[in-house]
Order: structure tokens, then sequence, then C-alpha cells
């Protein structure tokens, strides 16, 4: 049982994410027939798998959203922005209460209540009476059943639907008779919705609807074969109740159930008068089923006073052995303990979380293609050393092609754990939401690159990033409309969230049309919270990496999203925890974006071996520009002491990679003419030659973390172990590039001269 609702949780983040995306394109001004059945597609699949499993305040509060997407495919309703924003708003709650189902928090019961009225609203503005916005869309007597997979009884009772037993029908009434076939099953729809659907349409309508489930076709349970469907139902419905109501509710099974529509008196064989159905029964069961049924009623079920399915109806005796049994089960809870009780059970049910991810089957083909082939590169090299000669350049060749082999099977393991980072993108638009809800602003997410992919780990790790990013800059970037309007912009904000691959790494944008970092304002917090020296000198993007400190904090009081000094600092250590780079580029009035430059995967990367003072080191190919030897002619040293290089016209820092590590070894005279010179460059395209004594080979190497194993280096970004067993640092060429060209004094003379007096 766990693992089929570990299967329905699944699902439901997929249609979570196909409702994310619908509503999206909606907001956008996408209002096309396919994007509208798609969204309430998705809210179906995600109430139809609640059903089964009892999960009933998803349930309910599902079909609400479902019978207010119904008024939007009907064309009863327009998609107008304030209907998109309660849908979004509808979204959160569904969103929260999967959670729930799984075990999470608890959603606030006034939260999900008013998210209800609004919906109902649009129900009521949909089906144009003023009255469906004041009742309820789901009967408060229904309580959905959990699927418990035990073997079936002889007989049905499905008179929990809103009927009333002893209620008769009106003279004309409309009489709905369906069969699903066994399709219908096989698909994840269920009768069970079928009945509810009928039963808020009789109660949208003044009345109450009459069920009968017909058992007749149903065989001996030993001549019974599962996955053919047996039952069907008759539904009494008010004379009120239109027929286009009904087909409404078929609508989406009517190619898998046989469905007959008459008035009371019709020609339809299955049709009967109300009158003829004073109290909901099923069919009498076979005798032999019924002897068959007896015989599988286990001898431990618990006794408990019964309690009366309608307080009107009259007591009578069990006339089915399935009366029997139902008789001497506990009583049905209440409506008022429901809610209790579910989310209970959702807690004691809640299933072991296992990581999956979907893959391309094509992906798959391709690796399979290729463990074929090690399995022959195999076999072939088992024949070469049994041979007598040895054959010593066969196995060289054999080596080498098997050395390929490993590579496109590690290229192929790869793309198979890569993915598109939509997933955490589209849960940023909530973020965006609730930001702008509590700070009164109008900001508007857009999103690129949704399709870019990366190494899961890396997917998973990027979400707490994001949000506090977003947050900030929806909180600190975006100004008011008030100010916006002033300054001659919008009153609706704008951020852009995009990522895309640059140099074998992964570029995630956040952008917005703010006010820019006030770095006036920056310093004088610095220096207020004791961040930094009153009398320091910073240059821009030194006042602009301020906001990363920890404790920093511009917000005067301490809110729900702001205040406390601690989001931005969280930011850089989970990016520079992945390997990562953050840069800041704000222009005052018009706005700020971050970068994130981060690898494409923690497990592996193409290396370049290089040798510092008797050291082997590894350089990522991805930052390796050119390489040359050593040339005095083209160094030379600036006045505050620091050398650069001058390659082609372009002056760039030279770093002695030996003393900049403090590596013993290193040469004070300066490099030598045999010393090698690599160009490297950082995400942002900043180049620094690095001075090394030999370059040895060009490999691929696994990304061990130096942290977890010893202690953060700077200039170095992780560990390797080599062929020979040894250990080989990574470098980590963006700092070492930031750190050379912050020692640069690049400011005019005359205020270096005044700085040194």
């Amino acid at each position: 049982m766990d693992d089929i609702l570990l299967v329905f949780f699944q699902e439901c983040e997929e249609q979570l994410q196909e409702l994310e995306r619908g509503l999206s394109a909606l907001s956008d001004g996408e209002s096309g027939k396919e994007t509208i059945n798609a969204v309430f597609r998705a809210v179906h699949s995600v109430k139809g798998g609640a059903a089964s499993f009892g999960l009933e305040n998803l349930v309910r509060f599902a079909h609400v959203f479902e019978s207010s997407l119904d008024g939007l495919r009907s064309g009863r309703v327009a998609p107008t922005p304030e209907i998109v924003k309660t849908f979004l708003k509808a979204m959160d709650v569904l969103s929260d209460l999967v959670a729930e189902a799984q075990g999470g928090a608890t959603v606030d019961t006034g939260r999900i209540e008013e998210s209800r009225v609004e919906l109902q609203a649009i129900i009521g503005e949909g089906s144009g009476s003023a009255g469906a916005k004041e009742e309820d869309t789901v009967p408060t007597d229904f309580t959905p059943v959990p699927v418990d997979f035990e073997p079936v009884m002889a007989d049905f009772d499905f008179g929990d639907f809103g009927v009333e037993e002893d209620a008769p029908a009106d003279a004309a009434s409309l009489v709905v008779t369906f069969s699903p076939h066994a399709a219908m099953y096989d698909r994840g729809d269920d009768a069970r919705n079928l009945l509810i659907g009928l039963s808020d349409v009789a109660v949208a309508h003044g009345g109450t609807s009459v069920v009968t489930c017909e058992t007749a076709a149903l065989p001996a349970l030993g001549r019974l074969e599962t996955e053919k469907s047996y039952l069907s139902w008759r539904v009494v419905l008010p004379a009120a109740v239109p027929e286009e109501s009904v087909h409404t509710v078929f609508d989406w099974v009517s190619d898998v159930c046989d469905v007959t529509i008459t008035r009371d008196g019709g020609s339809s064989p299955g049709s009967s008068s109300a009158e003829e159905l004073p109290e909901v029964q099923a069919t009498p069961a076979e005798p032999e089923l019924e002897a068959e049924a007896e015989a599988s009623v286990p001898a431990s079920v618990p006794v408990a006073p019964v309690q009366a399915p309608v307080a009107a109806s009259p007591a009578r005796a069990p006339t089915s052995i399935a009366e029997k049994i139902l008789a001497e089960l506990p009583p049905a809870p209440t409506p008022a303990a429901t809610a209790p009780i579910a989310a209970g059970n959702a807690a004691t049910r809640r299933p072991v979380e296992q990581a999956t991810i979907r893959v391309d089957l094509h992906r798959v083909d391709d690796l399979m293609d290729l463990v074929g082939e090690l399995v022959i590169a195999q076999a072939a090299l088992e024949s070469i050393g049994q041979r007598e000669d040895g054959g010593q350049q066969e196995m060289i060749k054999r080596i080498a092609s098997m050395k390929t082999l490993t590579r496109d099977i590690q290229d192929a393991v790869m793309a198979v754990r890569a993915q598109p980072v939509r997933s955490v993108f589209q849960r940023m638009q909530r973020v965006v939401r609730e930001a702008c809800s509590m700070t009164n602003k109008d900001v508007v997410l857009t999103l690129e690159g949704e399709d870019t992919e990366v190494d899961r780990t890396l997917v998973e790790k990027l979400s707490d990033p994001l949000t506090h990013m977003l947050r900030n800059a929806v909180d600190h970037g975006i100004e008011s409309a008030e100010a916006r309007i002033a300054a001659g912009k919008p009153p609706t904000g704008q951020i852009l969230l995009s990522a895309g691959h640059r140099s074998g790494r992964i570029l995630i944008t956040i952008k917005d049309d703010g006010g820019g970092i006030n770095r006036e304002r920056v310093l004088a917090t610095a220096v207020k919270r004791g961040i930094i020296a009153p009398d320091a000198v910073l240059t821009d993007d030194e006042v602009n990496n301020l906001i990363f400190a920890p404790g920093f904090s511009t917000a005067s009081t301490v809110s729900d999203l702001s205040g406390r000094g601690v989001g931005m600092d969280v930011v850089k250590q989970a990016i520079l925890g992945l390997g990562g780079r953050v840069t800041i580029n704000s222009v005052e009035g018009q706005g700020t974006t971050f970068c994130l430059s981060l690898p494409l995967t923690l497990a592996v990367l193409d290396g370049m071996l290089i040798v510092a003072a008797g050291s082997t080191m590894v350089v990522p190919v991805s930052s390796v520009v050119e390489t040359m030897m050593v040339n005095h002619k083209d160094i030379y040293m600036l006045p505050d002491g620091a050398n650069v290089v001058s390659i082609r016209g372009a002056c760039m820092p030279l770093i002695p990679l030996a003393s900049e590590l403090g590596l013993d070894g290193y040469n004070p005279g300066g490099p030598s003419e045999e010393d090698v010179i690599l160009v490297v460059e950082n995400e942002s395209g900043a180049r620094a030659a690095l001075i090394v004594e030999d370059i040895r080979d060009q490999a691929q190497v696994v990304i061990k973390s130096i942290e977890k194993n010893y202690r953060q280096m700077s200039g170095v970004s992780a560990a390797t172990i080599l062929g020979d067993g040894s250990v080989s640092l990574i470098l980590d060429v963006p700092a070492l590039v930031a750190n050379a060209l912050g020692r640069i004094d690049t400011r005019p003379s005359d205020v270096r001269t005044g700085l040194a007096a």
C-alpha cells in the first residue's frame, strides 16, 4: 500500500507542475482550450487519486477547485487577472494539502476556507445563481473511502453520496444510468467520482440524488474476473437538473462509460419512477455468492454499536451478508471529526521517501548499448592476456579503446542524472507571489531557460538560495508602486530568472528593474553593524558584496521576509558549498543583476594536471584559455608591486601559483624561462595568468570534497585521487582570479599617494 501511495504523491508533484505551467500561461494571456483543459485535468487527477486513499481534506478542496475550473472550461467564466490570481492562490493551498497528506505541516483551516469561498464565488458567477455562492459544493455527509485492497464482499452499498433514502422524487425526475467499462478503471478514474459529481449537481439545483447500485451482472465469486467491470448505477436527480449538467459530469469518461439519460417515464429500459425507489439498496446477490462471502468473513471482526445511516429512517434487520458485516464494523466518523482523523491517517501511512527521477528512454538505451560494448572489450582483453606472445601492442590499443568507452559510459550516466531546472524555477512563482502579498507589491516573474539541464544534485540544492534571492529582490530591490510611478517606471515590477550553459558551467541570473543597490546606505549600515571599519575605502564591487556579510540587513524592522541579516549569507554559503560563485552588477535607479555560476556536476570534471613547487594539481579545463612559455620581455611591475603580463597587447595579473598557495620550494627570484603560463578566466570573463612549472597531462578526475575531509582552503575548491593513488588539489580558478584582481590597485595615482601619506 505504501508503494502505491508513494506513486500517487509522485504523480501529484507532476500534476502540480503541470497546473503551475497552465496557470502561468493563463496569467500571460494564453487562454487557449488546450491550456484550460490541461489545468482542469491536473486538478481532476489529484482529486481522483486522493479519493482512492481517503484523503478527505484534499478531495473536498480539489473538488471545489475543479468545479470552479469547469466554469472556465465551459466558457461561462472569463480568465480575468483577478480570477487567475484566485486560481494561483488555490493552487498553493492544494499543494500544501498534498504536502500535509504526506505527513507535512497541517494547513491552516482559515486559509483553506478563505480560498474555498473565493472559488465558490467563481462557481456562483459561472452558474449565474447567487445561491450557489452560499452552498458548499461538496455534500457535508461525503466521506472518501480509502482503498484497502481487501477481498470483495458480496453486496455493495453506495448510498453515502448525499442520498436521502426516504426522500420522494418529483414526477419528472431525471434518471441517469451508467455502466463503466474496465478501461475507465485502468486509466485511474472511479465511479465514486461520477457519483460525487451527480450528487453535486443535485445539491446545486436544490435537491438530492437517489442512487441504486445494480449488481445483477455480478457473477459468483468463483467465476469473477477481476479485470472486468460488472457494476452499474442508477441515479435519480431532481427535475430541475438540466441534461447539460449531467453531460458535463461524464465529459471525461464518455468514451469508456455507457450513459443513458431519461426523464421519469421515458422509454429507457433502465428507467423507472422515483416512487419505485423508496430506499437505496443493492440487488440481492446469488445464494452461491452469499455463501462464499460468508465463508470469507474473518472471525476477528470487532463488534461495535451500529450507527443508523439516516436518522429519520427506522432501523431494520440486515438482509444480506454484506449488511451483516457492515453492521459489525465501527461507526463511520462524523463530519466534525473527519479532519483530524484524516490528518492522523496521513501521518501514519506516510511512506518512506525515495529519490526518483524521470529519464528519457533513449538515454537508458544508449547506456545499455555502451555496457554491451564494455562487455565485448572485457572479453577482448581477457583473450589478449591468454595469448603466449603477450600481445603488448594490442593490449595498449585495447586499453586506449576501453578508456574512450569508459568516458562514453560516464557521459551517458551523467546524461541520465541530468534534470531540467524547470521544477525548481516553477516553484519560485509561488515564492514571488507570497513575497508580493507580504509587501503589497505587484511583481511579475519571467522564467527563461527552464529546459537547461544540470546534475540532479544541483537541482535539489538550488531551491533555498533562489528563494532567498527572489524574496530579497521583491522586498529590497523592487520599489513600491508609488515610488516606481514617481521614477517614471510602470507600477508593476519585473524580475527575470534565467538559466543557461557557458564554458562548462551553468549560469543562473536573477535580474530586477528596481532601484538598484544604494551603496551609501549599504556602507553606513555595514559601519553601524561593525562589519567594516569607519575609515575603510572599498570599491563598488566590494560594497555590493557587503550584502552577503553575516548579520547584514538594511531593513529597519524584522519581518517575515527580512531584518535578521541571514538570508543573503545563506545564499553565499550554499553557492560556495556547491562549488559556485555569486557576482553582482547594480546600477542605482535601474536595477540589480545577480549571477550564480555553478558546475554542471558535482561528480567529475575534465582537468589539466600541472606542477607547482613539486606538487601535482588540477586546473579545470573549462577555465583554461591558452598556455605559453614565459617571456620576461612581456612581464611588467606596477607601482604597487604587483606583476602583470602583456599577451598580444592585453595586460592581466601574473600569479605565481606556488607563492599564492604558500607552498614550500617557491623561487622568490621570479619565473624562469622553463616555467609555463596558463591563461585562465572566470565565469564573468576576467582573466589572469598562472605561472606553473610544468603541464603533465589532461584527464578526467573524480571530485572529492576537501571541506568534509580536511578544511576549507583559499584558492582550492576540491580534491581528487590520481591513478597512482596520490591526492591532488583542484584549483578554484574564480577565487584566484578575484584575489589577483583585488590586489591590483587600479585607482588614480593621486588617490594612492594620498592614502600612502
